[in-house]
């Protein structure tokens, strides 16, 4: 079942030549872009089973489907994807039905190889996309508070040719209140 991202804006489509593809600009990637909403190592797509899984690696303008940022999520023919600025929607052929074809003054892409100088291992395909059952949208509640210190150092003036620590607790700290 050939499975390609079909472009719908500006660049190429792509076709999933191999079952996980990295995305961004760096030289290692095996989908490189030459644009700067494009990070340099911006998101990781896996062929599991029947279903594709995009994780987003901490790009900056992020990884979309079908108009939400998400994480990570699972793909399904028809759905949008939107990776920085470049818009795709996944299409992979059913059997007995005809391959999809690219606009027609558009360019395809295939993943480049992997550079001879530098051989990379791929992470097993299940290591992060075991789960990806749906997508993962971002919320504040994923961002983990600050660690606060429960004593702050109090400096007292120099005496002699030392300084003295003293330590007590924090105002409103629950911890203080034995």
């Amino acid at each position: 079942m050939p499975i390609q991202l079909l472009a719908l804006t500006e660049g190429p489509s792509i076709f999933l030549d191999k079952p996980i593809l990295l995305f961004g600009r760096d030289s290692e990637c095996d989908v490189r872009f030459d644009s700067q909403k494009i990070s340099r190592k911006h998101c990781c797509l896996a062929q599991v089973s029947n279903y594709l899984v995009i994780r987003d690696l901490g790009s900056t303008n992020g990884v979309r489907i079908n108009g939400v940022r998400v994480l990570e999520g699972a793909l399904k023919a028809g759905d949008e994807l939107t990776i920085g600025n470049f818009k795709y929607q996944i299409c992979w052929d059913a059997p007995g039905e005809p391959a999809r074809t690219p606009i027609p003054g558009r360019q395809s892409l295939k993943s480049y190889p992997p550079a001879e100088e530098e051989k990379t291992e791929q992470p097993p395909e299940d290591e992060f996309l075991e789960e990806a059952d749906s997508p993962v949208p971002l919320s504040d509640s994923d961002k983990r508070p600050v660690p606060v210190a429960r004593e702050k150092p109090v400096f007292s003036p120099p005496a002699d040719q030392g300084v003295k620590l003293v330590t007590e607790p924090l105002p409103n700290d629950p911890s203080a209140l034995d």
